[in-house]
């Protein structure tokens, strides 16, 4: 008896290891917006007059500004293009004059990065121009933000290769299609991301409640809202591109 009861309790034993071992239904891989911190924040809206107008805002209020150019004039460049009324200035984002709530900021106008009928998003071009630099600085993370867009059934939701990950994020109010993007190394060419996935997706998109990225998303919005004054709206003025139907 004693000797069936403990091989009964060997056997329990066992088994434990096994039994930690396989998830649970419930467990799921974590996504970018959970593991991860943005150290870039790109916007992108699109202007009544085609052009889409894009800010740049690093998450390091010390982020030089000749870097900060240099983004800017990298992201046009990926795009055949020149930053159109590029303006690059500090930002208090509550008016409170705290040197925490002050960000440097650079925003300027080009064309392509958002082309209609069917919707297609070129996450690609802005990627590309921040997977530049040292290896010791990778990886880089970015969000990147299509303001005022909604998706549709072949919205890219996931992708990734040996050079970057990328997980969108759908918001309702204000609506928004949020891009977490990682970049495992510095390899433009080696970034090809879709403009719209081949086959519809199988899900309904994902409605997200606040997350603690979600201050970003409304930050993002107050720093465009002063964008429609000055040289920017002249550069836009001087050019009216269409969208490709």
């Amino acid at each position: 008896m004693l000797r069936r009861t403990a091989l009964a309790c060997l056997a329990s034993l066992a088994t434990i290891p096994f039994a930690q071992q396989a998830p649970s239904p419930q467990e799921r891989p974590k996504s970018l917006f959970e593991t991860t911190s943005a150290s870039v924040f790109v916007t992108v809206t699109e202007h009544s007059t085609g052009a889409e107008i894009v800010e740049i805002t690093p998450k390091d209020a010390a982020y030089p500004k000749e870097a900060l150019q240099q983004d800017a004039e990298s992201l046009a460049a990926e795009l055949g293009q020149r930053p159109r009324g590029l303006q690059i200035q500090a930002v208090d984002i509550d008016g409170s004059g705290k040197p925490e709530m002050r960000f440097v900021r650079a925003s300027f106008a080009v064309d392509g990065l958002i082309e209609r009928n069917p919707l297609r998003l070129r996450l690609a071009p802005v990627v590309q121009a921040f997977a530049r630099g040292q290896v010791a600085e990778f990886p880089r993370v970015l969000s990147v933000m299509f303001q005022g867009e909604a998706p549709d059934d072949r919205t890219i939701r996931r992708y990734r290769s040996s050079s970057v990950r990328v997980e969108a994020l759908f918001h309702d109010d204000p609506r928004a299609i949020e891009y977490r993007v990682q970049i495992q190394r510095p390899d433009p060419a080696g970034i090809a991301i879709p403009d719209r996935a081949s086959d519809p997706a199988p899900t309904q998109p994902r409605q997200t409640a606040p997350r603690p990225t979600s201050m970003w998303l409304v930050v993002a919005f107050v720093l465009s809202a002063g964008l429609a004054a000055g040289a920017l709206v002249y550069s836009l003025v001087l050019r009216k591109p269409s969208k490709r139907g």
